[in-house]
């Protein structure tokens, strides 16, 4: 090989390893770029994140620090997210063995999200929402984990459950009022039974009835069923008792009103209205309390 082929081998070279110095450097900027994306993603998050493995947490994003009420990531390192838990979870169980539960859970499945009460550095626990994630680093195998704050969400829930509570009383006492004891003759009074009547209070409406009927000296008590929206099976064991109950103190009760729709839920229900008298209709009602006197 003379000189002059040499000198073309070593150009060849040369440019060969420029190629490769410039994908080289193409790839660590893309390295570097998407390194950088995923620093500023894992930082700025607005939830929890830690990487762990068997020797404890790796790292944390700030957001977790602010979330635990921690100033440095020493709090952090080199232990377990599950030691900033209570001693047990709500549901009883012990918060270390219920999570090693859910790492391998999450290890059998790819993934594994779950509620869990946590403990901040100052001692307030905290529900939160957490994902599991399984990861290989070039260390070897860990767990990205994420925790999204659900204190917000279930003092909304609360609250709900407050006025729902609040709404049910408020509709048990329009209810109540909506079925007035009416007195309607000498020693006879008239409950209208009206509307969809609600489940959860129907007690409270039996001892209203029996105290006006027993206030008032009454000998007939007429249940008018005639604006009764359904029967249901409550309901309709509410009207088996209520009928039972105004025998005991002495009072006849006469049933009046049943719509063809009612008559077929009554039945169906298995109503007995053996202590009560079915009339067809209100003024057959009244004729019959009047003539018992």
């Amino acid at each position: 090989m003379d000189s002059d082929d040499r000198l073309r081998a070593l150009e060849r070279e040369v440019e060969s390893l420029r190629v490769e110095l410039a994908r080289e450097r193409a790839l660590r900027v893309q390295t570097e770029d998407a390194s950088e994306i995923f620093r500023v993603m894992f930082e700025h998050a607005s939830d929890a994140l830690f990487l762990f493995d068997d020797s404890g947490i790796i790292d944390c994003n700030s957001q977790a620090l602010t979330m635990m009420r921690a100033a440095d990531k020493q709090d952090f390192l080199k232990r377990h997210p599950a030691e900033f838990s209570p001693e047990r979870q709500p549901d009883g169980r012990e918060s270390m063995e219920k999570s090693r539960e859910m790492d391998g859970t999450a290890r059998a499945r790819g993934y594994h999200s779950f509620e869990w009460m946590h403990r901040r550095l100052d001692g307030e626990h905290f529900p939160v929402q957490v994902s599991l994630t399984p990861v290989e680093l070039a260390r070897g195998p860990a767990m990205l984990v994420v925790w999204h704050e659900l204190s917000a969400f279930k003092a909304r829930e609360r609250r709900l459950a407050a006025q729902l509570e609040m709404i049910g009383v408020q509709q048990a006492e329009i209810q109540r009022l909506a079925m007035p004891v009416i007195p309607v003759g000498d020693g006879v009074v008239m409950v209208p039974v009206l509307g969809n009547l609600p489940e959860d209070a129907l007690e409270e409406l039996s001892a209203t009835i029996l105290d006006a009927v027993a206030r008032a000296g009454t000998k007939s008590l007429i249940l008018d069923l005639t604006g009764l929206a359904r029967a249901s099976m409550r309901v309709v064991s509410w009207l088996g008792r209520l009928i039972a109950a105004t025998g005991l103190v002495g009072v006849n009760t006469l049933v009046a009103g049943i719509r063809p729709a009612i008559a077929l839920e009554l039945v169906h229900e298995g109503l007995d209205l053996g202590g009560a008298t079915i009339v067809a209709s209100m003024r057959e009602a009244l004729r019959q309390s009047i003539a018992r006197g």
